[in-house]
């Protein structure tokens, strides 16, 4: 069984690894904003960092963390802003939980 202590350790380890992957591709975006191939990619990385997180829990989890994850990449798809779609999901395995 995980301990609470073990899963804030790395809770905080994953929230450094996204801010810091944020952090690093502003200033290389600062940098490099002149080369237009590479501004997409950098505008990519906050996604790939979310899914990067998500991907591994929901191959363990149930239907609800299936829907869930389904709604992240289709919200993130549709609106491309990364707080609304993980709100949406959060939103959803918080409800879709409560009722199994």
């Amino acid at each position: 069984m995980i301990s609470d202590h073990s899963a804030v350790i790395g809770i905080l380890a994953v929230a450094s690894i996204v801010y810091l992957t944020r952090i690093s591709g502003y200033l290389v975006g600062q940098r490099l904003r002149h080369i237009s191939g590479l501004q997409s990619i950098l505008e990519t990385l906050p996604g790939c960092a979310m899914m990067a997180i998500l991907v591994p829990a929901v191959r363990q989890g149930n239907l609800v963390d299936l829907a869930s994850l389904v709604m992240v990449v289709v919200l993130m798809w549709k609106t491309d802003n990364v707080v609304i779609a993980t709100v949406a999901g959060m939103l959803i395995l918080v409800l879709g939980n409560q009722y199994i």
